[in-house]
């Protein structure tokens, strides 16, 4: 509860345990503060003073961010750069003032947190309200799974398609053909991506305001609505539509005014937040509109009933997306250096009407999806053009089979730090390589998004960089510290896609780089530990285990196998694989084979069409060649084909090739084959089990 001393505002916040049931299975591993998730609404007025005592009752330690709100730099949260963590059983006392309006939000900023319920809105109430209305309202989405985010993060790097299975997406080449697209299956192959998801987990629940669906009953025709749409998820992007696309106006984005634009559909970024303006619609009979938040991969959605009239005019169900033939653009529609059209286009993601209610919109209107470069600041943004300028390019890249994210080709542990100079403009210009969207968060500072308005640039301080797109921010360096600059993706930020902006100049007091080294192991980004991922095969005529660590550059697998269930036909095989890049690494290592055993040296390689290949000189003068190729034909059908060819005094070659139907994300039934110059052919049947 808020309590006022001349300007200060103050708050007591306390982070806790909980145990929530939202999906019907009672969960003890959630978090929240004052026993609500979402967290406390905080709100404020431009010109007073933020007090907030912060109290931490976890076993664990904590801090919170203050996501959008322009603060001193050791008071902005994250754990070293700026803030001591909040240890158990203590209390941090935040305080800064208040220099701005708009709606922001906190979290957070340790760990995977925000994942488990550490997340809250902050309204700073208008000096001059954008707009009248009768209902100000405060939407916070957010993606919620009942397994623990740690758990989720190791899931992710054992295999980084380890939820498709929960969510049901078996693209194969049957797939492809069915939707007309094996030049695209092709081309995907060709370039190592293979068929596109659009988010990396499966999710149990998608909630707004912590529910995944909710009424708000005093709506009547021609109220003024405001929404304040806070995305507090970890990695959903979320589809935003009233009712059957009916339009709405966009008046801030990020907390700051923009020029009022109607569109009826965004798409919306973790960490972003929109304002928006409805007003309820006179109708022949009164009725109630859904707003409705639509999981980007359209595995779920939350729900907002605006009004408790018994007719509900509902959003139509999204289809589900062609893996085959993904849509590249995200919210900027491709590049940023020419706006698009505003006129209307057919939605690809939009369904054909499922729900009813009102025999008057049977009919599917035409989709008006925001796009960036349609966002205009009201006011004059640029820069003072005798300030000096910087620019920096930034290729955010990653190896989703690895789950490992980078910036420039390395993760945050191996370059953590971009320089700038204070009082210049520094101009980022953000290049994704990957097929999948990164919403790019800068902390303690906004940026002008350079989409064509020129002086009127809009400013954020999230941008969404979609697949294989180029967008160009710049903002004026006048925040001396240490910022974070990453994607809010909280786990492609955990595996590296993260940065510090640092003044240069500016040093850590001492107390910081003290805690830092007392508590490394709590640090915010962990691309570099170390993850166990293991297979076993079980067959009727052999059996295979594999066990492998990955962390980082590195990959060390051991591999035992038993022929026959022989003991004289058992090998082993120990691997070191130092990655180069996404596709290239230098392997050394060991086999033992034929009672005999041989060290080795060699690069590993994934050529084009996604097949590994693995080359290597053993010390017995021997030279291997192993290719491997996995081919799903039918959906949780997959074909394994690995050839080795050897050359010592004489040419050997031996094939391996196995059909496997998946029954879980863990278990499959196999038929295997083999051919050996020793042994011979060989067939079996059996079971593998990853974990």
């Amino acid at each position: 509860m808020a309590i006022f001393a001349q300007t200060e505002r103050v708050y007591n916040l306390r982070i806790h345990q909980k145990t929530v049931n939202i999906t019907g299975e009672p969960v003890s591993h959630a978090l929240a503060i004052n026993d609500q998730i979402p967290a406390p609404t905080l709100r404020f007025r431009k010109g007073e003073m933020a007090v907030i005592h912060v109290t931490n009752t976890l076993s664990e330690p904590t801090t919170l961010h203050w996501h959008g709100v322009l603060v001193p730099w050791n008071m902005d949260g994250p754990a070293f750069s700026n803030s001591k963590l909040i240890l158990p059983g203590e209390t941090f006392t935040f305080r800064f003032p208040i220099q701005q309006t708009g709606t922001y939000w906190y979290h957070s900023h340790t760990g995977l947190q925000i994942q488990a319920g550490l997340y809250g809105a902050i309204v700073i109430e208008d000096e001059i309200p954008l707009v009248k209305t009768d209902h100000d309202l405060v939407i916070i989405l957010s993606d919620w799974t009942n397994e623990k985010p740690n758990r989720v993060m190791s899931n992710l790097k054992k295999d980084g398609d380890d939820y498709a299975f929960k969510k049901k997406f078996f693209p194969s080449l049957l797939g492809a053909i069915r939707h007309g697209a094996v030049w695209d299956y092709i081309k995907s192959e060709w370039t190592r991506m293979g068929p596109m998801d659009l988010s990396d987990l499966g999710y149990d629940a998608f909630l707004m305001n912590g529910q995944r669906s909710s009424t708000i009953p005093a709506m009547k025709p021609m109220d003024k609505v405001r929404l304040r749409v806070i995305n507090a998820s970890s990695s959903t992007y979320f589809y935003l539509n009233i009712g059957n696309l009916r339009n709405f106006t966009v008046i801030s984005k990020d907390g700051m005014g923009v020029v009022p634009l109607e569109v009826n559909e965004i798409l919306m970024g973790m960490g972003e937040t929109y304002d928006l303006f409805f007003e309820v619609p006179h109708a022949h009979h009164p009725m109630a509109y859904e707003f409705r938040a639509t999981a980007q991969d359209v595995t779920g959605f939350g729900s907002l009933i605006l009004g408790d009239q018994q007719s509900i005019e509902r959003v139509l169900d999204k289809i589900k997306p062609n893996p085959y033939a993904m849509e590249h653009a995200g919210i900027h529609g491709g590049n940023t250096s020419e706006p698009p059209s505003h006129g209307s286009h057919p939605s690809p993601s939009q369904g054909l009407p499922t729900h009813g209610d009102d025999p008057e919109n049977v009919d599917v209107p035409m989709s008006n999806r925001l796009n960036a470069n349609m966002l205009k600041s009201p006011t004059i943004t640029e820069f003072d053009s005798a300030l000096q300028r910087h620019n920096i390019h930034l290729e955010l890249d990653g190896d989703m089979e690895r789950y490992t994210w980078y910036i420039n080709g390395k993760p945050f542990s191996e370059e953590k730090y971009i320089l700038v100079r204070y009082n210049e403009v520094v101009r980022v210009t953000l290049e994704n390589k990957t097929m999948m969207h990164h919403p790019m968060h800068l902390h303690g500072h906004f940026f002008r998004f350079l989409n064509g308005q020129g002086k009127y640039a809009p400013n954020f301080h999230t941008v969404d960089v979609g697949p294989m797109q180029t967008v160009t921010i710049e903002f004026w360096a006048n925040e001396p510290g240490e910022w974070f600059f990453h994607c809010h993706n909280a786990y492609h930020m955990e595996m590296g896609m993260s940065r510090l902006v640092k003044y240069e100049g500016f040093e850590r007091p001492p107390e910081l780089m003290e805690e830092e080294l007392k508590h490394s192991s709590m640090a915010m980004i962990h691309d570099d530990g170390f993850y166990l991922n293991g297979e076993a095969e079980v067959y009727t005529n052999h059996a295979e285990l594999e066990l492998g660590l990955n962390g980082g550059r590195w990959d060390i697998v051991l591999n035992l196998e038993l022929e026959n269930y022989n003991e004289d036909h058992f090998e082993a095989e120990t691997l070191f694989k130092r990655y180069l890049s996404r596709f290239l690494a230098i392997t050394g290592g060991g086999e033992y084979e034929d009672h005999e055993l041989h060290a080795l040296l060699g690069l590993a390689y994934k050529l084009p069409f996604n097949i590994d290949t693995l080359v290597y000189l053993r010390t017995d003068r021997t030279v291997v060649i192993r290719l491997k190729k996995e081919i799903p034909v039918l959906p949780r059908v997959n074909l394994g084909i690995e050839p080795r060819f050897e050359y010592r005094d004489h040419f050997d070659w031996e094939l391996e090739a196995s059909l496997g139907y998946r029954l879980t994300n863990r278990w499959s039934l196999d038929a295997f084959y083999r051919r050996e110059d020793d042994l011979g052919h060989a067939i079996g049947f059996g079971f593998k089990f990853g974990f």
